[in-house]
């Protein structure tokens, strides 16, 4: 006899979502600390963690993975189910996992939102947009990136660096092999100057871990300031506020 089950896509289209400030409220957050982003999806403003700062710690149980297998499954559905479980024996439980970059999802490993019955939804809006943030990412990254070939095509005689020691790379949020390694500059004199560089995936960027790592929007802006970019000649690295017009590049990601 066979038996069939239902896949994840199927699953999570069938779930009944309910809206956000009903979800925020069984985690003692009121409606007011919350930034919509469409019915199924929000953030939590900043505001909150001085206002629920008189909150006493809540218990950590981290989910890691010691052997996974090559498509990397588990960790989520683990910590989902965990999640469900706590709940259903009348605890308050929040599960904290991170947005699926859309490289693997579009790959063999595929999204990263759980499975079966023990998954996140909505299961599109979580491995292919949610909040923009990857995007956002993206762009601040490339704006630094495009900031630093500005300056090699307008000042490298005045100023020289070493085109070998630029350590920071474009990125993009899809598994391209092709644009690993990369030369870019081609074409006219006006089209910048010829050097070998390359692409990461946006997962990988240095912003990423700003973003994560930063406390508020001053020390984000810091952090992005900090940031090392080149080894100039003249000084053992060149950090993004180094220069006047590479400090406009980390403004919009401080914003």
């Amino acid at each position: 006899m066979a038996v069939t089950f239902p896949t994840d896509l199927d699953i999570a289209r069938q779930a009944s979502l309910l809206p956000m400030a009903d979800i925020a409220a069984r985690m003692g957050i009121g409606p007011h600390l919350l930034e919509p982003y469409g019915h199924d999806v929000a953030k939590i403003r900043l505001d909150a963690i001085a206002e629920l700062a008189d909150r006493p710690k809540a218990k950590y149980v981290v989910v890691s993975a010691i052997t996974p297998t090559p498509l990397g499954e588990g960790k989520t559905t683990t910590t989902v189910g965990l999640g469900d479980a706590l709940s259903r024996i009348g605890k308050r439980a929040t599960i904290a996992i991170r947005q699926p970059s859309m490289g693997p999802t579009f790959g063999i490993k595929g999204g990263a939102a759980g499975g079966g019955y023990s998954q996140v939804v909505p299961m599109e809006r979580l491995n292919l947009h949610l909040t923009g943030d990857f995007h956002a990412v993206t762009a601040a990254h490339n704006l630094l990136a495009a900031m630093i070939d500005n300056y090699i095509h307008h000042s490298l005689r005045d100023f020289p660096i070493d085109l070998h020691s630029i350590t920071w790379r474009r990125v993009l949020d899809v598994s391209d092999r092709v644009l690993r390694s990369v030369v870019v500059g081609l074409g006219a004199p006006e089209d910048g100057v010829t050097r070998q560089t390359g692409f990461d995936i946006t997962a990988a960027s240095e912003v990423m871990a700003v973003l994560a790592l930063s406390t508020s929007l001053q020390d984000m802006r810091q952090r992005l300031g900090r940031m090392v970019s080149v080894s100039a000649a003249w000084s053992s690295a060149w950090r993004a506020t180094e220069n006047r017009s590479l400090r406009t590049s980390c403004t919009p990601a401080a914003r």
